[in-house]
């Protein structure tokens, strides 16, 4: 069998005019996770990164880390299948939506701009109602398209790649929960609510062969963990 190694981004820049790009933890993040596996002296034999700049900025530093220690990395392939979903484009059409249905109240959305808890509350309530499938319009992303993307370039990758190949995936929570859904056969929801378990800079393997992905690990942060820096253990 080979292997999938999916590694999340580095924290974003959330709450800034420029999502997309490491804050200055999700720099230090992508560095420690780079020096970690240059560290043990592990070996990838191909590696994949989606067209995000957070995405793209994780596997540069995790390169440099290897760069430093005088060890070879080989160049993520763009591919767009392992990008995230627009999650505020999601936010913005649902909520509207949601408004003109009179279920939810422009003042409900003023109150999560200084209310974490009741942001987050409301951001799960929307993603749900996004991936029902029953709010879709035409011209909008669809969560069966996010799914069929993902789908894709995971399957792409698996039967690609033979056996005893080690597989780096630079990419998001939205992709890694798919391919735990792929990997566990879950449901949408539960899919969902995995993708917001998935912190930053984390590992996640996938056994991989011509019979599909099985799950081998989920999560691994050990390596921030023991700069014991509570800091550095972040979800968004």
């Amino acid at each position: 069998m080979g292997i999938l190694y999916f590694f999340r981004h580095g924290q974003a820049s959330f709450g800034q005019k420029n999502y997309d790009r490491l804050s200055p933890a999700g720099i230090k993040q992508a560095r420690i996770l780079g020096e970690y596996l240059a560290g043990i002296r592990f070996v990838f034999h191909e590696a994949y990164c989606g067209e995000m700049e957070r995405q793209q900025h994780t596997a540069r530093e995790v390169m440099a880390g290897f760069t430093s220690a005088g060890l070879a990395f080989p160049s993520p392939v763009t591919q767009a299948a392992f990008d995230e979903y627009d999650a505020f484009t999601v936010w913005k059409n649902q909520t509207q939506k949601m408004i003109h249905e009179k279920v939810l109240l422009p003042e409900d959305i003023a109150q999560t701009r200084s209310d974490k808890r009741k942001f987050q509350h409301l951001f799960e309530r929307v993603m749900m109602r996004w991936i029902s499938g029953n709010h879709d319009d035409p011209g909008n992303i669809r969560w069966k398209e996010f799914v069929d993307r993902v789908l894709e370039g995971i399957t792409a990758l698996a039967t690609g790649h033979g056996s005893g190949q080690h597989i780096a995936i630079f990419t998001s929570g939205g992709p890694i929960s798919i391919a735990m859904q792929l990997a566990l056969s879950l449901s949408d929801s539960k899919t969902m609510e995995i993708s917001w378990q998935v912190m930053n800079a984390s590992v996640s393997r996938f056994y991989f062969n011509s019979h599909g992905i099985f799950l081998a690990g989920f999560n691994d942060i050990a390596h921030l963990a023991m700069k014991q820096d509570s800091s550095l253990l972040t979800y968004r």
